[in-house]
């Protein structure tokens, strides 16, 4: 026989628990009846885990999914709802992250899921999810988080260290964080060895978040990375690098960004970072001044090594293009062009000096240089005399620069000279046409006049002449006769539809709109002009009347390098953009 016994199973609904209460009396059943007892305790085991299983935060309570977050098994779904919660009260608030809809959502989650990124390493694929959902929220608490991202682990966690970088541009750090992070990225940067596209994504974003601080603190880091030469890191992040130095303006950067106006890609030498390292020295200012003197006196050994180096990569591909070239021509070259993007005056007597240079390539180099520099009355009569001069020893395929350069002096004593070199019939054809063209592009209603008169002198193709050539001249020569010297006029031409005329109208806005604000801001509207020629009037002209910078201007040639870097119609337009956009900036700092 066995013993009777009564089944009693109570439900804790705190502590989840059941108990067998024994009856302790004998009963007249027997087997099946113990059998059948023991089923339903069973049962009830089971309905009991049930029960417990089936407890959960509601899907809707935002601080209820936040604790679900230390269940390994529950952390998914935790982490989706809190997605959608957030994101549904950012929708309904209309994406205003000051909203008590997206605050709530926020202040109940971000703590938690700080806390269970850095406690769970193991989890990178909800690991990723918790940093994207952090890099959306926007908030500072985040920050331990992120600074733990970026100890990445090579096929591992590179998304989220990337992911992170992100994330901390999209808020102002505390002054008290900064530091650390900087040191952080400094750190996962090292670690970055590798040429896989992921590498190049995490130096990208790394150095795009150093250039977004802004801090000094990370000029070390950015100046190893721009002067590093290897075929493991692609050579754009050098420049990426020297534009963020730039932004910069630290002192402390000016030696290695010298180097920089040397460097190049270890396996394509013809990639190189002069213009964005002559545009960081522009930015940095009067520091940069005695440097650049410096080497252009070839007192540079440094510099002298890398341009060595150069040459021997170049002659690795092409001997004969490294026959062709100079260690001291090439520094010079890219001291006076700094020197000339810089633009202080008290660089004139060096630069003129150089002006006068037996070898006919540095008196081009120089007198092109000049025309860049904030000079006075006397001064801008010598570069008249300078580039007349080199212009007369040049060789024919210079002398298209050389006029070029004349135009951007917008100086009417040159205007003659011009019509004379365009009527003179001795002259090879190329000149005396690009000797027209500048005249035509800066002519006034009585300059239009005598232009006209050498254009009717001149004769026909059939007999020898260039009446045709130059006569394709004639609608600048009609909106001479039409605006002369009237600058409202030319800035209604800047919105016309016609290429030509916008081009000439923004020559003759650079000749008669010195330091006028409409002027000013007419012709950075043009900035993103669709036809080069355009743009580089636009530039040229803001060059010569924004007497005291234009922040306008400034900020819409960042938002071509932004949109455009990478694209043929930059490279082409960075060359004169970049050194105009320092000088700008420079100009209205002070």
């Amino acid at each position: 026989m066995f013993p009777r016994r009564r089944l009693s199973c109570r439900i804790n609904t705190k502590n989840r628990t059941c108990r067998l209460a024994d009856a302790g009396h004998q009963g007249r059943s027997g087997l099946m009846r113990k059998i059948a007892e023991i089923v339903l305790f069973s049962a009830l085991i089971v309905s009991l885990g049930s029960v417990s299983w089936g407890c959960h935060a509601d899907p809707d309570d935002a601080a209820g999914q936040a604790g679900e977050l230390t269940d390994p098994v529950r952390r998914e779904n935790a982490l989706r709802n809190i997605q959608r919660l957030y994101s549904a009260g950012l929708a309904a608030a209309d994406n205003d992250r000051s909203n008590e809809a997206v605050t709530s959502v926020v202040d109940a989650t971000i703590d938690k899921i700080t806390e269970a990124y850095s406690a769970h390493p193991e989890d990178t694929q909800n690991g990723m999810m918790m940093i994207s959902i952090l890099r959306d929220m926007q908030d500072p608490r985040g920050i331990p988080a992120f600074k733990q991202a970026m100890n990445w682990r090579a096929e591992v966690s590179e998304e989220h260290a990337i992911a992170s970088a992100q994330a901390m541009r999209a808020f102002e750090i505390p002054a008290g964080e900064l530091g650390d992070i900087i040191a952080k990225i400094g750190e996962a940067l090292e670690k970055v060895a590798g040429a896989r596209g992921i590498d190049n994504r995490m130096r990208i974003e790394f150095i795009r978040t150093l250039g977004h601080f802004g801090d000094n603190r990370a000029t070390p880091i950015l100046t190893t990375i721009a002067t590093t030469q290897t075929e493991e890191q692609n050579f754009l992040i050098n420049r990426l690098a020297a534009t963020a130095l730039g932004r910069f303006g630290d002192p402390a950067a000016v030696p290695s960004l010298i180097k920089c106006l040397f460097l190049f890609a270890p396996n394509a030498p013809q990639m190189r970072m002069n213009d964005v390292a002559a545009e960081a020295l522009v930015r940095i200012g009067r520091p940069s001044y005695e440097p650049l003197i410096e080497l252009m006196r070839g007192n540079d050994a440094e510099a002298k090594a890398i341009v060595d180096m150069y040459i021997e990569a170049v002659r690795a591909r092409d001997e004969r293009a490294a026959e062709a070239m100079d260690a001291d021509m090439l520094m010079n070259s890219e001291a006076t062009f700094t020197l000339g993007a810089l633009g202080f005056g008290d660089a004139f007597d060096t630069i003129a000096e150089e002006a006068a240079s037996e070898d006919v390539n540095r008196r081009i180099n120089a007198s092109i240089a000049l025309v860049r520099l904030s000079l006075n009355d006397a001064q801008q009569a010598r570069v008249r005399e300078i580039l007349k001069s080199t212009y007369e020893a040049a060789e024919l395929q210079a002398k298209p620069q050389l006029l070029a350069a004349m135009r951007m002096t917008y100086d009417a004593e040159l205007m003659p000279f011009f019509l004379t070199q365009g009527s003179d019939g001795d002259l090879h054809p190329e000149v005396r046409i690009h000797a027209v063209q500048a005249y035509s592009l800066l002519a006034n209603a009585r300059e239009a006049t005598a232009l006209r008169r050498m254009i009717r002198d001149e004769d026909p193709s059939e007999e020898g002449g260039y009446r045709e050539n130059f006569a394709q001249n004639e609608p600048s020569l009609v909106l001479a006769a039409e605006c002369d010297e009237d600058l409202a006029c030319w800035i209604g031409k800047l919105s016309d539809s016609e290429t030509d005329t916008v081009k000439k109208a923004g020559y003759m806005v650079g000749r008669y709109g010195r330091g006028n604000p409409e002027a000013i801001t007419a012709l950075v509207t043009i900035l993103s002009h669709a036809d080069i020629l355009v743009r580089m009037a636009a530039i040229n002209s803001l060059d010569r009347i924004a007497v005291d910078g234009s922040q306008e201007a400034v900020d819409k040639i960042e938002e071509l390098r932004e949109t455009e870097e990478g694209r043929s119609v930059w490279t082409q337009f960075s060359r004169e953009a970049l050194p105009t956009q320092a000088r700008l900036r420079n100009r209205a700092a002070n």
